[in-house]
């Protein structure tokens, strides 16, 4: 069979593959796509019987469970639990039970590309993960070769370069974050020179060139430093952005970093605006830190639970129902791409691979937590982000810019 053979092929391309957690959990069915946009299915009233479903389809989840940030896995894995849990509660998906295969990739390029190459064996429709930028760069070819789709929450412009068809983005690319950044710097905090403090991995660099283009157009002086993933000290840093008289900082990094950037910030007495990316409006940063050390902090992201948009309050409600404690940016997403994978193996009429990558690229119209879903040609499937200020360390909605309107 054609696609066996491509899977073999895949797996021929890794030097070993790595036994990791893997499990398979039930999980539930999907609502179909209107012409007008759609709000998540709600699970069967208590008392009711859910609609019988017959037989199972299978996809693939890549997250890290284990690894530096084992929180961001763990909020994923909710996610995707709830809206499976409603999608089967409503009747499954073409009349079956949407189940996953679940395996750790431990936020390691190694380790996904051996996790991934394991999802590849089984007959999977498609598959959510892996999250960062650097892990989808990682896989990409693998999933390419395996002509098998794969929602990723990579967000680096370098992403849209693969040339992927498999490839689908379920977060807002930095090409649209790193403008918005800029933007709202210059024209709603009145910043005339930047700082830029990036991470000089796929997503930092991806961030910092999109936030330069935007600086050069608009004629805005800036100064651009670097960091590495696993700096433990930013003073070099932050002196030099310091000494060159900023008045506005952005900040394009990953958690641990900008965890780091921020307390060093405040030791330092570096008291200008700044502008973060997605990362410090999550738990697992702000609970690495003093409130002082990120109050009045901006960030553009895609997801806060104190939106008053109806459909994200609803979900806000019945994830905090379900866990105990409210959703934050990993949660949504993963809950939101379940959807919007549903949605496309229901237009699809099938679960092969090939027909749901096809559903996929044409979907338009979907409206989940995080906003609504149109496929662009290049696999984006989000156009909106939040602007969120951090008031007591609780991330507060400010606007929300959509550009498919």
């Amino acid at each position: 069979m054609k696609k066996h053979l491509a899977i073999l092929l895949a797996v021929m391309m890794v030097a070993a593959m790595l036994g990791a957690c893997g499990d398979t959990a039930a999980a539930p069915a999907a609502p179909s796509q209107d012409a007008a946009p759609a709000a998540p299915a709600e699970p069967a009233p208590e008392g009711d019987a859910a609609p019988a479903t017959d037989g199972e389809i299978l996809i693939g989840l890549s997250c890290a469970l284990t690894g530096n940030f084992p929180l961001a896995g763990q909020r994923t894995r909710e996610g995707v639990d709830l809206a499976l849990e409603e999608i089967n509660a409503g009747g499954g998906v073409l009349g079956k039970k949407l189940v996953y295969t679940i395996e750790d990739d431990q936020n390691t390029q190694t380790t996904a590309v051996n996790v991934v190459t394991k999802i590849l064996t089984q007959d999977v429709a498609a598959v959510i993960g892996p999250h960062t930028s650097g892990n989808a760069m990682a896989t990409n070819e693998l999933y390419k070769n395996a002509q098998v789709a794969f929602l990723t929450g990579g967000t680096s412009p370098k992403l849209e370069e693969a040339g992927n068809p498999y490839m689908f983005r379920c977060r807002p690319a930095d090409t649209i974050n790193g403008q918005v950044a800029a933007k709202f710097a210059i024209e709603k905090l009145g910043a005339t020179k930047i700082g830029i403090s990036f991470n000089n991995n796929d997503f930092g660099t991806g961030g910092r060139d999109v936030i330069i283009a935007y600086l050069e157009e608009a004629g805005v002086p800036y100064v651009a430093v670097g960091h590495n993933a696993g700096d433990k000290d930013l003073t070099g840093q932050i002196m030099q952005l310091k000494s060159e008289n900023v008045d506005c900082i952005i900040s394009w990094t990953d958690d641990a970093e900008v965890a780091l950037t921020a307390r060093q910030l405040y030791e330092l007495g570096v008291e200008v605006p700044v502008i973060a990316s997605a990362g410090v409006v999550m738990d697992q940063v702000l609970n690495l830190l003093e409130p002082e050390y990120v109050e009045g902090w901006y960030s553009v992201t895609d997801f806060v639970s104190t939106s008053n948009d109806q459909i994200t309050a609803d979900f806000t409600k019945k994830f905090t129902d379900k866990y105990g404690y409210a959703p934050e940016l990993y949660a949504a997403t993963y809950y939101s791409a379940t959807y919007v994978l549903a949605d496309a193996i229901e237009r699809a009429g099938s679960d092969d691979p090939q027909a749901v990558r096809d559903a996929l690229a044409a979907t338009e119209g979907l409206t989940l937590p995080e906003g609504s879903y149109k496929c662009d040609d290049k696999g984006n499937l989000l156009h909106g982000c939040v602007i969120a200020q951090i008031l007591d360390k609780v991330p507060t909605m400010v606007e929300y810019v959509d550009l498919n309107s």
